[in-house]
């Protein structure tokens, strides 16, 4: 049964009230009937209402915009999903292993599944368009932490290549495609990619927890825009996010009856083809990430801004869909809550709190230090709890030259305890929620591959 827009209005007030957070917008749609709910503040600095019109950074879920244009050219036979990328594009190497890299699709790019280390490598650039392609040194220098096509490892550079092939192809940047191909055939009035267009209608600014518990604003309102094609630009609302959904329920049909995108393509991007190193219960189709119960699925994608998280879910089993925006960096438990409100007998896209601990798990192979790009992640064991494992998650600045990415600079520790052989969890939620680690690939007695936050980590030591 529908959620109706009264009880939405309620519960959103009262998680505001519950969360550390200055406000969230949210919309659900099902079976024809749309509820649309907001409440707190949109903005710390000038103290304007969160309001179900308020655009928002939806950051990463631009991946699943982004894959609904590459379909349009799928369809058309300008792109083939299963060729090699420097066919469309001999100039682009994304990584250093040049027969990897020459043996790369575009299913690697949008499963997240290429393997290579540059998840979130920023670099000193020009602005946007031109600016993408002074990513293109830094990529070919890349590493591996995978062999292609094995798991999924999120990974937002492949988003870049993306944009850069599509100009290649074209001779137009990811904006003009996206506004030609998507935004426009869907009649979206509040979908736009800048802060100038934005700034004529209320937008929401992130926010993080400061020194006194309390949400502080963010001085900064974006990521560096050459990563726009990976998810930094799109602005946009909870009703217009919901209209693009809604033609993903309806096999690529738009709320109009027009047809964007073939029910096939629409169907690929549901289909699960790359894991998760967890398992199979998770992971990506093109674009989309799944997560299966008893073949329960549903679809989602998250968002990340600065100071900022969006999240958005399918449901085809429920003819349902939702779309919520929380503008603070700890969001994620209210996040967790609308789902559950929304969808309590389903698979949440969001991680439960975790309880089942293990005190018989030896701790040595997991002890040593992990890598990827931008982070390095440290585990020793706790000096002052016995049975626990210190985790540092620590930033390398060097690696985000161009980037004013709030509080990346800032280490985050916690400890963390075994839930199986290669399973350890954190003590108690964070402010962001529990956070979960798996290992993989265990060798003399010690895990080589660490996985969290979606993405992969290599042992250096």
């Amino acid at each position: 049964m529908p959620v109706s827009e009264a009880r939405l209005q309620a519960e959103i007030e009262q998680l505001v009230a519950k969360h550390p957070v200055p406000g969230a917008v949210v919309a659900v749609w099902q079976d024809g009937e749309l509820a649309t709910a907001a409440a707190g503040v949109a903005n710390l600095n000038t103290g304007a209402p969160m309001t179900a019109d308020t655009a928002y950074l939806t950051g990463s879920i631009t991946k699943v915009w982004h894959t609904t244009l590459i379909m349009t050219f799928v369809e058309e036979g300008l792109i083939d999903l299963d060729t090699p990328i420097t066919r469309y594009a001999p100039d682009i190497q994304f990584g250093a292993d040049s027969e990897v890299a020459n043996s790369l699709t575009y299913r690697h790019l949008l499963n997240h599944s290429n393997g290579v280390d540059s998840s979130d490598l920023f670099v000193e650039a020009r602005p946007y368009p031109e600016g993408a392609e002074d990513y293109l040194g830094a990529l070919a220098k890349a590493g591996k932490l995978t062999e292609p096509g094995t798991v999924s490892s999120y990974n937002n550079a492949g988003w870049i290549i993306s944009d850069l092939i599509l100009r290649r192809l074209t001779g137009k940047n990811f904006h003009e495609l996206l506004r030609e191909r998507v935004i426009e055939p869907l009649g979206l009035h509040r979908t736009v990619f800048s802060p100038a267009e934005a700034i004529l209608h209320r937008t929401a600014i992130g926010s993080f927890p400061g020194p006194d518990g309390g949400p502080q604003v963010t001085p900064s309102f974006m990521y560096p825009d050459q990563w726009a094609g990976a998810g930094t630009t799109l602005i946009t609302t909870v009703e217009d996010t919901i209209q693009f959904l809604r033609m993903h329920l309806a096999g690529g049909v738009s709320a109009e009856g027009r047809r964007l995108i073939a029910a096939d393509s629409a169907q690929a991007m549901q289909t699960p083809t790359s894991p998760d190193p967890t398992g199979p219960q998770s992971g990506f189709g093109l674009g989309w990430m799944y997560h299966d119960r008893d073949g329960y699925r549903v679809f989602s994608h998250g968002g990340g801004s600065i100071g900022g998280g969006a999240q958005a879910m399918i449901s085809p089993r429920d003819n349902l869909a939702v779309v919520a925006f929380v503008n603070s960096s700890v969001g994620t438990p209210l996040h967790a809550d609308i789902f559950q409100l929304v969808l309590p007998d389903g698979p949440s896209p969001l991680p439960a709190p975790v309880t089942d601990f293990r005190d018989d798990v030896p701790l040595e192979p997991f002890i040593g230090t992990y890598s990827r790009k931008t982070v390095r992640l440290d585990i020793r064991p706790s000096a002052e709890h016995a049975g626990q494992l210190l985790v540092r998650l620590i930033p390398v600045p060097e690696e985000f030259i161009g980037a004013e990415a709030s509080r990346t600079a800032m280490v985050t520790e916690f400890n963390a305890v075994p839930t199986s052989d290669s399973t350890l969890v954190s003590c108690g939620e964070l402010l962001g929620g529990t956070e979960s680690i798996s290992f993989y690939e265990n060798s003399a007695g010690s895990y080589q591959l660490l996985y969290t936050g979606r993405r992969l980590s290599r042992r250096v030591s």
